[in-house]
């Protein structure tokens, strides 16, 4: 409370705005999934899981790739309940590979070569166990190699609540929804709260300060959820600065790229393992909208060069987000950037879709933000490292914006060809992806707008600067795009670790444009909290409000409960 006796919230503080929730649509697609599976108990199961604890329905893979869900619908839906806002989409790294320290011999084969996942990919599920020369790779098959779910309200959840989740997990309306799938959804939440693979790199919540976890105690009628903080016990899942804000629901998996296969693009292995932690909160104001997802890159080895196991030596590497947006309609999509906020963003070209028409929304928009890229060194700064200030360090941005369009002068690299890594290799750091044996060249401009890494990074509410779908030579018309949001260069050596954190953020607003408006205000929350370590701060408790009818007049007095005044 100040001087004047007005009570004074955090700066964060957001905007309450309205979650909502739709019956699923039927959508025309034009892409599909050989491979999809449910929640079938088996080994190396479930492959698929979903993040669903607020208003975007995205799925995710254990192989790390996000490239729609097991019955083949987009990955991710927005808002929840209505239709696709984002089709596929996944972390790709690239970089040229040394086998010595001092980065100057090249491995015979490919000098460059192309890591994480670009549709589909032959990175495979499971962590690298050993190595260098000892490296292998998880079993696919094994029972713990699977991407997890908790939900650490799980035990709490109503007969409804379980029944939604089991709706969502399983791809069937509510009406249709079994008393085993319920069961299944339940058993799995159990399952993998009880087995959270730890050893393995999964996050934890160090809530005792030892440095090690301490699982806790089994729940019961005497130790339920609220007793994890109340008591002091460490849990599974995500926390930041302060370990009593923690996510509400975390999906965890780890893959890596020693499949004997080739990849989509014939690049060689990099010998590298992903950790993916993907995590949400249950809230009505802006973090109802985003959800977080940081992948930490581990050079392990495992890399046969002349019949024998080693690790590389990694340099000019670019990490990046690649997205395949299908907001509605996806042959009206258009795209941009946003400099200032490292944001890649989505919207739609027209102002009806007849998709959202369905449900009497106006199109949202969707973006990507790098809220943290990855660390490079910088004496006297300070980078933000596993959710810890790290200090020597700083954390780079977005570096570039690059995208191509189906059917355009710009198109996508060709796939199971070694010249399509190397177009990839263009893309990742800000270049149209031409031949390999063409100059790298710029993005065009509009005229008399000089030529940057960051094409279309106008302002589409104000409608200023380069803007997308005007339908010129640099403005293509709305379509069917990819964007490509990269961040580096940065060196990975044998053993070292990088990581990044994304924020992927919904926004709906009453037409097109104010969506996009509505994105940037909820972007600009989530870098709030990030920047704030994660300390989210939880809605306050309802006012406790008395009524007086006097004559002619009714007085209304109101505090929160507890509050000083």
């Amino acid at each position: 409370m100040n001087s004047n006796g007005m009570v004074r919230f955090p700066s964060f503080a957001a905007v309450v705005m309205i979650v909502i929730n739709l019956p699923l649509a039927a959508q025309d697609l034009d892409k599909g999934f050989p491979d999809s599976q449910s929640l079938k108990k088996t080994s190396g199961s479930p492959i698929f899981q979903v993040l669903n604890i607020n208003n975007i329905t995205a799925w995710q893979r254990s192989d790390g790739r996000i490239w729609g869900s097991p019955n083949g619908e987009p990955s991710t839906i927005y808002p929840k309940n209505t239709v696709s806002a984002i089709y596929g989409g996944g972390i790709i790294w690239g970089a040229k590979a040394y086998l010595d320290p001092n980065y100057s011999v090249s491995p015979p084969g490919q000098s460059i070569r192309l890591g994480g996942h670009v549709r589909a990919s032959s990175r495979r599920a499971g962590r690298i166990i050993g190595s260098g020369s000892t490296a292998t790779g998880a079993d696919p098959a094994d029972d713990d190699v699977r991407i997890y779910k908790i939900r650490r309200d799980y035990r709490e959840l109503s007969p409804n609540e379980l029944r939604t989740e089991a709706s969502d997990s399983y791809q069937v309306p509510l009406s249709s929804v079994s008393d085993a799938q319920i069961t299944a959804v339940f058993n799995q939440y159990e399952k993998d709260w009880n087995e959270w693979p730890v050893l393995y790199g999964a996050p934890y919540v160090d809530r005792n300060g030892n440095g090690n976890y301490d699982p806790p105690p089994p729940f019961s009628a005497t130790f339920t959820v609220d007793s994890l903080i109340a008591r002091g016990y460490d849990e599974p899942g995500v926390a930041g600065a302060d370990p009593n804000s923690v996510a509400d629901q975390v999906l965890w998996t780890v893959y890596n790229d020693l499949d004997p296969a080739p990849t989509m693009y014939a690049s060689e292995k990099l010998g590298t393992e992903a950790q993916a932690t993907v995590w949400g909160y249950k809230s009505t104001g802006p973090l109802g909208h985003i959800f977080f997802r940081r992948v930490k890159i581990i050079n392990k080895g495992g890399v046969l060069v002349g019949g024998q196991k080693v690790s590389l030596y990694l340099d000019s590497v670019y990490v990046a987000q690649e997205s395949d947006p299908d907001l509605g309609d996806f042959v009206e999509d258009i795209i941009g950037c946003d400099t200032t906020l490292s944001l890649a963003f989505i919207y739609n070209g027209v102002a009806i879709d007849r998709q959202y028409k369905q449900f009497g929304l106006p199109p949202p928009s969707v973006g990507y933000d790098f809220l943290q890229g990855p660390r490079v060194p910088a004496p006297g700064d300070s980078a933000v490292f596993d959710l810890k200030r790290l200090h020597g360090w700083k954390n780079l941005p977005m570096t570039s914006f690059s995208y191509f369009s189906s059917g355009s002068a710009i198109a996508d690299p060709p796939g199971n060809v070694y010249e399509g890594a190397l177009r990839w290799w263009k893309l990742l750091r800000g270049y149209v992806p031409d031949p390999s044996t063409a100059p790298n060249r710029l993005y065009e401009h509009p005229p008399g707008v000089p030529q940057t890494k960051f094409p279309l990074s106008g302002d589409p509410v104000l409608k200023t600067g380069f803007l997308d779908g005007l339908g010129t030579q640099y403005s293509f018309a709305p379509g069917d795009r990819r964007i490509v949001m990269s961040s580096g260069p940065f060196r990975l050596a044998p053993g070292d670790t990088q990581e990044l954190v994304m924020g992927y953020i919904g926004g709906l607003g009453s037409d097109r444009v104010s969506s996009v408006a509505v994105m940037k205000f909820n972007d600009r929350f989530a870098q709030n909290t990030y920047d704030a370590l994660f300390r989210v701060p939880r809605p306050p408790a309802g006012p406790s409000v008395k009524v007086a009818e006097l004559d002619g007049l009714i007085v209304l007095e109101w505090a929160s409960e507890g509050a000083r005044v």
